[in-house]
C-alpha cells in the first residue's frame, strides 16, 4: 500500500470489532483533511477552539490536548459526560482511545527486547515454539515485525468469533493463545506481505507477549500487567501512571451508539460497551488525555528511558520500506507543512480517538470524542490542523 493510502485509512478511525459485528464502515476522508484549518489558536485559546468546534459539529463531548518535550502545554474539554446527562466532562475524564492501543503494544514488546527476552525479527516458531509441529510452513518466516506492521497475511476475524468471546468463561489469555493456534497451524487466506489492516495481528502479537511472559521470573505474565507495570509505571507523573485502563471508563464519559446514523444513544458500561478483552492488544485501551499526551512525548525525548533512540527508531521506522506508511503501530506520513507526523486513530465505533506526533514542531496533538461519526472525524480533524498550525506559528522565525 502506498504511503498516501496508508495515511488515508489511518485517519478513518480504524475500528475494531463492533463494526465486523454490525456491518457498518468508517468513511476514509482524504489525506489532505487535516488541514482544515480555522483561527490560529493562540488568537481564540484551546478551551475556545474545543468549545466552538463541538457546538459547531454538535458532539456530546470533545477533548484536546497538546504536549512538547517539557510536557502538557494545554487542555481543554467541553460538553456532556453523556448525552441527556447534567454532569459536564471534566479534564481528569478518561477516553477510550481504541487502536491507538497499538502503538503502545508494540513499544512493549520493544520493552522486552531491551530486557534481553526476546528479539527483532524473531518468527512465529521463534515466538510459538510448542505450536512448530503443528504450524503451516507459510508461517516459518513471518515475523513480529509482520505482526506490528499488517503485513502477515492473517484472514480477518470474523463478527460470529468476536460475539463469541463476550461469553468465553477462560482468561484471556488462554483465549488470545488458542487464537494465535487457529491462524497458524492453517495456511494463509491473504497475500502475505502485503498491507492488510487486521487487529488479529495484534492479538497474536499480544498471545506472543503472554508467552514470553510466563516463562519469566518475577515479571508479570499477562499483557494487561506488563502494560502497567513495564509501560505505565515507568511514567514520571503519578497521575500518568494511573490514567490507564482497559475496556470502557468505569466512570466518567460514556461511549455513544449511532442507530442508523440518526438515533445516538450513551453505551453505558456494561460487556457490550466495549470489545471482547481478547482484543486487548488491538484496541482496548482507555485513558485520560494528560496521561495518553505524557505517555506520548516519551517518543520526543532523546534522553527518555521508557523509550531510548534506538527503540523509537525502531518503532517508527516504515515497514518494510520506507514508502511504506505504516511502522509499528504508527501510521507514517511526511506532511508538505508540518513535517514527518506519526499518527493513528482509534474507535470501536463508540468513542473515537487521534494522536499525531510532529518532531519536527515537538509536539503531540491529541484530539477525542466519546461518539465515532463523520461529525466527529472532521471535529478531530479541525482542532488537530489549528493545534499544529499553532506550532508551526511558533516555529517560523519572527
Amino acid at each position: 500500500m502506498c504511503q498516501r493510502d496508508s495515511y488515508r485509512f489511518i485517519l478513518a478511525g480504524v475500528a475494531v470489532s463492533l463494526i465486523t459485528a454490525c456491518g457498518s464502515k468508517a468513511p476514509e476522508p482524504d489525506a489532505t483533511s487535516i488541514i482544515e484549518t480555522g483561527p490560529p489558536q493562540s488568537e481564540i485559546g484551546l478551551q475556545d477552539v474545543v468549545s466552538r468546534t463541538r457546538v459547531n459539529h454538535d458532539l456530546i463531548a470533545l477533548g484536546a490536548v497538546v504536549a512538547s518535550k517539557d510536557g502538557v502545554v494545554d487542555l481543554a474539554v467541553d460538553g456532556l459526560r453523556a448525552k441527556g446527562a447534567s454532569n459536564p466532562v471534566r479534564v481528569e475524564d478518561k477516553w477510550h482511545i481504541g487502536s491507538n492501543t497499538k502503538a503502545l503494544t508494540a513499544l512493549l514488546y520493544a520493552r522486552l527486547v531491551e530486557e534481553g527476552l526476546t528479539d527483532w525479527g524473531a518468527t512465529m516458531p521463534d515466538l510459538f515454539p510448542e505450536l512448530s509441529d503443528e504450524m503451516d510452513p507459510a508461517w516459518r518466516t513471518t515475523t513480529i515485525e509482520d505482526l506490528f506492521a499488517h503485513r502477515s497475511g492473517f484472514k480477518q476475524m470474523g463478527g460470529f468469533w468476536l460475539n463469541a468471546r463476550r461469553n468465553d468463561e477462560r482468561p484471556v489469555s488462554a483465549q488470545r493463545a488458542e487464537a494465535a493456534r487457529n491462524v497458524l497451524t492453517q495456511p494463509p487466506s491473504k497475500t502475505q506481505g502485503a498491507f492488510d489492516y487486521n487487529n488479529l495481528n495484534y492479538i497474536v502479537a499480544g498471545a506472543a507477549i503472554g508467552s514470553i511472559l510466563s516463562s519469566q521470573d518475577g515479571l508479570p505474565n499477562t499483557w494487561e500487567a506488563a502494560m502497567q507495570v513495564l509501560i505505565f509505571d515507568r511514567l514520571e507523573d503519578e497521575s500518568a501512571r494511573t490514567g490507564f485502563g482497559y475496556g470502557p471508563p468505569p466512570e466518567g464519559l460514556e461511549g455513544h451508539r449511532n442507530t442508523f446514523g440518526v438515533f445516538v444513544s450513551s453505551a453505558g458500561r456494561g460487556a457490550t460497551a466495549d470489545n471482547p478483552e481478547v482484543l486487548g492488544p488491538a484496541g482496548t485501551l482507555h485513558a485520560s488525555l494528560e496521561a495518553h499526551a505524557n505517555l506520548a512525548l516519551e517518543f520526543l525525548k532523546d534522553d527518555s528511558a521508557l523509550v531510548p533512540v534506538s527503540v523509537r527508531e525502531k518503532l517508527f521506522q516504515p515497514y518494510p520500506e520506507e514508502t511504506s506508511g505504516y511502522a509499528m503501530g504508527w501510521g507514517v506520513y511526511d506532511d508538505p507543512k508540518y513535517g514527518r507526523l506519526y499518527l493513528h486513530s482509534g474507535s470501536n465505533t463508540l468513542w473515537l480517538s487521534r494522536i499525531t506526533i510532529a518532531p519536527a514542531l515537538d509536539r503531540v496533538v491529541i484530539v477525542n470524542a466519546n461518539q465515532f461519526s463523520d461529525a466527529a472525524q472532521t471535529a478531530i480533524e479541525s482542532v488537530s490542523a489549528q493545534l499544529l498550525d499553532e506550532a508551526l506559528l511558533e516555529s517560523s522565525p519572527q
